[in-house]
């Protein structure tokens, strides 16, 4: 088994903010000691939290340090006192500012640009093989992927035990290339957004759009298959739904469906991080 999981620039020999890290970490041990694991045992979304907190403050800094024209104090919110519902004034200024930020962090460069959801530099992610051990199993790291680049052998290369303990890798595997699969999809704005289109005759069509549907077109160009997207009744359940699925309605469905173990003793559950 491979899991394929976020890396920080440590992990595949990438520059990282080695004097912010330390210095972090010395904080850390001076004010709550009891909670710090270990420079080796800090998670690596700890990471990547320390460095888009530090990307916000720096922004906050520009925004409110520039001889910008507004009456109003740079921190400003409108809206109730429910944490939910009140808006920064100055967001669209706050957004310039995260895009003209750039920095080298603890888990690597930093960069945003806008229409990009994720940053532009310092994308890692390491794939770990699933290996027993004396301790019951332990993820050992097989590839590393370094952005712009491709996948590649780490430095120190380790070996794939495949299923079986085989250390040869299996063929004949399943495939879906040329075969049709019917997707199960369901309103779900922003992951499956459903239009109504009237062309120029009159005739109305139906398009999709949204996270879901780039995400299924990106695995029929990479695994050739044939879909047939079916959209489900708005009537339609989530348990409704993982039932089709069991009673073979659909041969798949994407969409925001919860895990729970109802659901798994019905159907098999894979998350897709996007």
């Amino acid at each position: 088994m491979l899991l394929i999981e976020l890396a920080v620039g440590s992990v595949v020999n990438a520059p990282i903010n080695a004097t912010l890290l330390n210095a972090a970490y010395s904080i850390w041990q001076q004010y709550v000691p009891e909670s710090f694991p270990g420079s080796m045992n800090v998670d690596n979304y700890a990471l990547f939290a320390f460095d888009a907190t530090w990307t916000l403050i720096q922004s906050l800094q520009q925004l409110c340090a520039s001889k910008i024209n507004i009456s109003s104090s740079c921190l400003s919110f409108i809206g109730s006192s429910y944490c939910f519902d009140r808006r920064f004034i100055h967001s669209k200024l706050l957004s310039d500012a995260v895009s003209r930020t750039e920095f080298l962090g603890v888990s690597g460069p930093i960069q945003f640009s806008f229409n990009v959801t994720d940053r532009i530099t310092g994308l890692y992610y390491s794939a770990k093989n699933a290996q027993p051990s004396s301790n019951g199993l332990s993820f050992v790291p097989v590839l590393e992927y370094f952005h712009p680049s491709d996948w590649r052998i780490p430095t120190k290369e380790n070996i794939i035990i495949w299923s079986g303990n085989s250390l040869t890798q299996p063929i004949g595997g399943a495939i879906l290339k040329g075969l049709n699969l019917r997707i199960g999809i369901i309103e779900s704005v922003p992951f499956t957004i459903v239009e109504k289109v009237i062309d120029a005759s009159g005739q109305t069509t139906i398009q999709y759009s949204g996270y879901i549907h780039d995400l299924i077109k990106l695995l029929q160009s990479n695994m050739g298959f044939i879909p047939t997207i079916e959209l489900a009744p708005s009537n339609q359940t989530y348990n409704g739904l993982v039932r089709a699925v069991h009673n073979g309605v659909y041969d798949i469905v994407i969409g925001d469906v919860t895990v729970t173990a109802a659901r798994r003793e019905l159907v098999d559950f894979f998350h897709c991080y996007i």
